[in-house]
């Protein structure tokens, strides 16, 4: 089969680009309410790791979905982040103050303290959408987890870091870039998000699989009890 075949490489990588690039548009159609970014962010990472397994689906229906099941979780971790960022920017104003008008030493050290935080904040908020979107856990424990991973995977979290803020960065120059910057900031990430989740994935399903099992175990056990009774 040649890779211009209509099932080749080239046509399945033309397809992917095309729904990357409906994805791209979706995320900024429901995140320009902004109150929705959250959902609308949880809905794209989650249609982006399916398209990067290669998983069968349609973008708009899968999108929906997500966005849907996810929205309240989601709407409140939105919430948090943006109180948690609305408080680091008021520290580091005061802070950066401190040092650069009063001169002090002290203030230099929160500042760097503040900026190192920040750092960790920005990190977390490209996995705690992902992280909501692949498993089912109350807001605290996907918020805990994605500071875990983050940190666990520490060289793939510095790639995601300088690629998305870096992007996001050259969009604020050339906005029109954004046509193509967010679509590729979303595979990059789902990429190597994909490949990070993939263990805690299995592990879960080999968790549901024993749930089953044993169930099924639990059925034929009563199933016999009352063949028993019956004979006697």
């Amino acid at each position: 089969m040649s890779a211009f075949d209509i099932d080749g490489k080239f046509f399945r990588g033309l397809t992917k680009a095309g729904d990357f690039f409906i994805l791209g548009a979706l995320t900024a159609l429901f995140s320009l309410p902004v109150v929705t970014m959250g959902p609308a962010l949880t809905a794209a990472n989650y249609v982006a790791l399916k398209e990067v397994r290669n998983e069968e689906g349609y973008v708009w229906r899968s999108f929906w979905k997500s966005f849907k099941q996810n929205f309240k979780q989601a709407f409140l971790i939105e919430l948090i982040m943006i109180a948690l960022g609305v408080i680091l920017y008021v520290d580091l104003r005061a802070t950066a103050t401190w040092y650069y008008v009063d001169g002090s030493n002290v203030g230099m050290i929160f500042m760097y303290g503040v900026i190192g935080i920040g750092v960790i904040f920005g990190a977390v908020l490209l996995y705690v959408f992902s992280v909501l979107s692949q498993f089912d856990n109350t807001i605290f424990s996907t918020l805990k987890n994605s500071l875990i991973i983050c940190t666990h995977h520490l060289p793939q979290t510095i790639f995601m870091v300088i690629a998305t803020y870096g992007l996001l960065y050259f969009s604020t120059i050339y906005f029109t870039a954004l046509i193509v910057t967010i679509p590729l900031t979303l595979y990059i990430n789902a990429y190597i998000l994909e490949r990070v989740f993939r263990p805690f994935i299995k592990k879960a399903r080999e968790e549901e699989d024993r749930l089953h099992e044993s169930y099924d175990g639990d059925d034929v056990d009563e199933a016999e009890e009352t063949a028993d009774t019956d004979d006697k």
